[in-house]
């Protein structure tokens, strides 16, 4: 074989019957390839068995095409055909990038064949070309550039692996057309793609667009339209297709609809005209319309194009806006209370109700040419200054003194709420004539003061009196016990009777004394809190021993549960034991018979806490609320009214305030309560300690 870079012609030195022979052969190829790329069914198919029958036909090893990628930085092997025994190279070959084969590249786009006998014989500057041919076995080659659209897309190619030696003059010419046929195949099938992207695109924006879309043509009958016709109207599509689109509108709207589509006519156009149609069940639809012309190549209107935005609920929102308004005003005017627009920028009054000019005395005129200076007496910078700083905030509450169109100064109170009105935020102020309420406040507080010099009097006199009320009250109590105890003389069953009547009615009387004293006592400040360091769990042993027999008469048991972290505490040991004394003692009295009571001491955060339970009756949420006030007792249909002071709870919260402590209940009446009170863990210790 010889090469001698002419084009092939098939009509010169054909002498032989070989020669007749391979010329009819070579176009019974190309006939075929030619007719298989004229509407390809299938590209890929094609290419390779075009590759085949090129390789067969040219006695090649190997026949490829590779194509640039999009970039044009990088090469695929896309096709590739093998003669038996020959390893194929396709997978080895993809994204190679074109700056590795510098030679070959700048060859291919010089629109240059590349014709290599002898890869071993490559020049110096096809070194790396060189290395990669051979790695592959190729001995000779023949590779001619592929354009698609006139561009350089890729190469096709022969290779021999076997033999080195030059490629005939019938294997280039054949090469060259078979590479022109497979671009242009390239190109039309790219043609093709673009076109059904495009009509995919084009029908999937007419589907799935957010508006109804109809296509009328120059009847006024729909030809097409989208998926959106059957939310918007009800109709399926083939039901709406054919339809005369004055029969969707309703009869006030096809008269305005005729001078619209006039304008399309004449103008191509059609923008923003507002319809009423009607759906396939007889409702009404407000719809926002934008129309356009579709000409022919003449220029005449031969269909138009309908995008319809539904807009019933705009219109909805725009009736409800106006009734708003209306509304807005009435209440506005109408309003006994004092309500004016200011501009926070100017202080101008920009509005006022009826209400505001009875009470400024102006009239309505007047009122709208004043100032808020001209009412306020600060001076004008001050208040326009704080009228600025107003609308930065969601409400404002100021006191202030305004002036009455006959010069009187009242106090007033004056809220105020930034608004929006056309795009400008105004300051929308309600305002409320305070005089006669502070002069009010101001009786209020003196008579306030003087309720409670009164109550500390109170108070200061009982801390006083504490000697004088309990000295004789003891010695009854002491006397009477000794005459209990028969050591002067013996006493009859009555005198007995009466003398024990004696101890227990004065030992309540002294507790009464007792605890009003202490009440007093802490109201009037005479009391303070001795505190120590002490052990928890002993002083809840030692309460739960003074009130176990109390509680053996009712078959109650009392438990006590303290944490391993809670060992000491810091408070007033004898105010500690005086609040869970009262706290159980309480229990006990309304816990049924076998029932227990729960001491439950625990660390939380910096606090001691301390839970008091009973299985008792309970408590109900209107007397939970009264519970810690003086001389409350609670009644109890299973238990009656129980004896007592009614302060026990009362000093119990006043003692653990003194711990600057918190103390509250939790109860349902009929399922028991639980008193919790909490308190510092370390209280400065008093100085004696």
């Amino acid at each position: 074989m010889s090469y001698s870079g002419e084009v092939f012609d098939l009509n010169s030195g054909i002498n032989s019957k070989e020669s007749i022979r391979r010329k009819l052969e070579i176009e019974e190829v190309l006939l075929e390839i030619s007719n298989m790329f004229i509407a390809p069914a299938s590209l890929g198919r094609d290419i390779n068995v075009t590759l085949e029958k090129i390789g067969r036909l040219c006695g090649a090893g190997r026949s490829y095409i590779f194509l640039l990628r999009e970039n044009d930085t990088a090469f695929d092997n896309t096709h590739e055909w093998c003669a038996e025994g020959v390893e194929p190279q396709k997978n080895n070959l993809q994204n190679v990038p074109c700056e590795e084969c510098p030679w070959w590249m700048e060859k291919l786009s010089n629109d240059e064949v590349l014709h290599i006998p002898d890869v071993s014989a490559l020049p110096p500057e096809a070194e790396v070309e060189k290395e990669v041919l051979g790695k592959q076995g190729i001995k000779s080659l023949i590779v001619l550039p592929l354009y698609v659209s006139g561009k350089l897309a890729g190469f096709m190619g022969l290779d021999n692996v076997v033999n080195t030696g030059s490629w005939g003059t019938d294997d280039a010419s054949i090469l060259r057309i078979a590479v022109n046929i497979m671009g242009m195949g390239i190109q039309r099938r790219k043609a093709e793609e673009a076109i059904r992207a495009e009509k995919e695109i084009y029908r999937s924006t007419f589907e799935n667009a957010a508006n109804l879309i109809l296509l009328v043509d120059k009847k006024g009958v729909i030809v097409d339209c989208n998926s959106r016709a059957e939310k918007l109207l009800g109709y399926r599509r083939f039901e709406l297709i054919g339809k005369a689109i004055k029969s969707i509108l309703f009869s006030d709207y096809i008269k305005k609809f005729e001078e619209y589509s006039e304008e399309v006519e004449n103008r191509g156009f059609s923008f923003n005209k507002e319809y009423r149609m009607v759906r396939k069940d007889g409702n009404p639809v407000d719809v926002n319309v934008n129309s356009s012309g579709l000409k022919d190549e003449n220029g005449f209107n031969i269909q138009t194009i309908y995008i319809v935005e539904d807009i019933t609920e705009r219109k909805k929102a725009e009736k409800l806006i106006q009734e708003s308004e209306a509304r807005y005003r009435f209440l506005f005017q109408n309003n006994r209370a004092v309500i004016m627009l200011l501009d926070p920028n100017t202080g101008n009054i920009l509005d006022a109700n009826t209400a505001a000019c009875s009470y400024y005395g102006y009239t309505r005129e007047k009122m709208l040419n004043l100032n808020i200076a001209d009412i306020n007496i600060l001076p004008k910078e001050q208040i326009i200054e704080g009228l600025k700083q107003e609308k930065f905030r969601d409400t404002n509450h100021f006191f202030f003194t305004h002036r009455l169109s006959n010069g009187v100064l009242r106090d007033v109170e004056r809220y105020s709420y930034p608004i929006l009105m056309d795009g400008k935020k105004l300051l929308f102020s309600i305002v409320s004539d305070i005089t006669d309420n502070r002069k009010m406040q101001s009786e209020l507080v003196r008579a306030k003061m003087e309720a409670e010099f009164a109550s500390k009097a109170k108070s200061e006199f009982l801390a006083i009196m504490s000697h004088e009320l309990r000295t004789p009250l003891n010695s009854i109590i002491g006397f009477s016990d000794m005459l209990f105890t028969q050591n002067f003389g013996p006493l009859n069953e009555k005198q007995l009777r009466y003398v024990s009547n004696i101890s227990v009615s004065g030992n309540h009387l002294l507790k009464l004394i007792n605890d009003i004293l202490d009440l007093s006592k802490v109201e009037a400040g005479k009391m303070e809190l001795e505190v120590e360091e002490f052990s928890v769990s002993d002083s809840i042993s030692e309460v739960k021993t003074l009130l176990t027999p109390l509680a053996s008469k009712k078959d109650i048991q009392i438990l006590s549960m303290v944490d391993k972290g809670l060992t000491t505490i810091r408070a007033d040991r004898t105010k500690f034991k005086q609040i869970l004394y009262n706290l159980v003692d309480n229990a006990i009295k309304f816990t049924h018979e076998e029932g227990y009571v729960v001491v439950n001491a625990s660390v939380e955060g910096d606090q001691a806490k301390i839970m008091v339970k009973d299985t008792g009756v309970g408590i109900s949420e209107a007397e939970a609320k009264k519970i810690f006030q003086p001389f409350i007792q609670l009644e109890n249909s299973e238990y009656g009214k129980q004896k007592g002071t009614g302060l026990g709870l009362s000093l119990v919260k006043k003692f653990v305030e003194m711990h600057t402590g918190k103390i509250w209940v939790e109860s349902k009446f009929g399922e028991g309560s639980k008193f919790i009170f909490t308190i510092p863990l370390n209280l400065p210790l008093s100085p004696t300690n």
